[in-house]
């Protein structure tokens, strides 16, 4: 999170009175010491001297007023335009600061980074090492962390009405299970400066767990540390997503059946395999880095029915699903029918994205129908 401008009036206050006093001290200086010399030079009529030493005085007031007004309008109109510019930065930070899209967080780490560095001083072992055998401290030092700061996309995230709610309230965001984050951030800032990233758990107001992604900047100077920005990603979505994959990777992975996931190219030179799970390769030959980014085409041969593809590719193109059979061959040539369903993968667009196909070595039940039909045949003959 980008510094905030400032803009200081004492300091600024201070600055303007100083340069005046010293202007209006040498213009006085000069003044006093020039008129009166040229007066004692020109002027030897004592009653003459003291009029013009009158005059003199008068005209010290007027001039004096003319430079100090002057010089005050021109220090003043450069306080207002810093003062403006100041609070139009402030306003443009305001406004990027609430309206980003992410959790933004400004925090002081000034006693939590005093208290590491003074445990890492006097501690002989580890410092991850001690922290993690006492998980009692740990909460403690979050109990140290004061919340300066958060903007509205923070506030609906944790399900706060206000940022009232959330200045204290870090030890309760904070779930056991993120611990030994925790523990890692404060080893990260005990370390040297730099960024530290790290996924966590967190509850929100009402209770509901999350998963963050928090971003810290580690700051190299030690006063940096009493504003450090945080930035923190609600990924629990992503994770969520990312957990069914995997459930469903493995179940394919686990499954007697040989799937097989293609793009949705059907013109030459045609789809390309994009997966395929170990049922595959146990009916096939192939290894899944054989085929991967290769056609389905490598299966098929001189008895591969021309008639089946034609009809699979007119109903995939119909976004229809295809059910059929023909003779494929495995890795080593030999010949084998293989049952197979397709059906179309749609994205959120209803694009047609990809093609997953649950395929079958049929063959011995095809030779078993076949013998049966052939017994059937010689007993109607009898």
């Amino acid at each position: 999170m980008k510094e905030r401008p400032t803009f200081s009036y004492p300091t600024e206050a201070h600055t303007l009175a100083l340069r005046i006093t010293i202007i209006y001290a040498l213009a006085g200086a000069a003044w006093i010491l020039f008129s009166d010399e040229l007066l004692a030079l020109f002027v030897t009529d004592p009653a003459a001297s003291i009029r013009l030493q009158t005059a003199k005085g008068w005209l010290f007031i007027a001039l004096t007023a003319i430079v100090l007004f002057q010089l005050l309008k021109r220090s003043l109109s450069e306080v207002v335009r810093a003062a403006r510019a100041a609070g139009a930065s402030e306003d443009r930070f305001q406004l990027l600061f609430h309206g980003v899209p992410v959790s933004l967080w400004e925090l002081d780490l000034s006693t939590l980074k005093d208290e590491i560095d003074y445990l890492k001083m006097i501690e002989k072992r580890n410092l991850e090492t001690y922290l993690t055998e006492q998980p009692a401290y740990l909460r403690q030092l979050l109990a140290t962390i004061r919340v300066l700061a958060v903007n509205e996309t923070t506030l609906s995230l944790f399900e706060a009405k206000g940022e009232e709610e959330l200045l204290g309230a870090l030890d309760r965001l904070v779930t056991p299970d993120s611990l030994p984050v925790f523990r890692s951030a404060l080893v990260a800032l005990a370390g040297e400066p730099g960024e530290f990233r790290a996924e966590f758990y967190a509850l929100t107001l009402a209770g509901e767990c999350k998963t963050l992604l928090a971003t810290v900047s580690i700051p190299a100077e030690r006063e940096k540390f009493d504003a450090v920005p945080v930035c923190l990603m609600d990924v629990t979505e992503r994770k969520q997503a990312d957990e069914r994959l995997r459930l469903l990777e493995s179940a394919i992975e686990q499954t007697s059946e040989s799937v097989t996931i293609t793009t949705a190219q059907l013109d030459l030179p045609g789809p390309r395999i994009v997966f395929v799970n170990q049922a595959f390769t146990r009916m096939t030959g192939y290894e899944a880095a054989e085929v991967l980014g290769q056609t389905p085409r490598i299966l098929q041969g001189p008895k591969t029915e021309r008639e089946v593809l034609d009809r699979m590719k007119r109903e995939l193109f119909h976004r229809q699903s295809f059910r059929g059979e023909t003779v494929n061959y495995r890795k080593d040539g030999s010949e084998f029918v293989m049952e197979w369903f397709v059906t179309p993968i749609v994205n959120r667009d209803f694009e047609v994205t990809h093609f997953v196909a649950i395929q079958r070595d049929v063959t011995e039940r095809r030779r078993e129908e076949e013998l049966l039909r052939q017994r059937l045949a010689e007993f109607e003959t009898e």
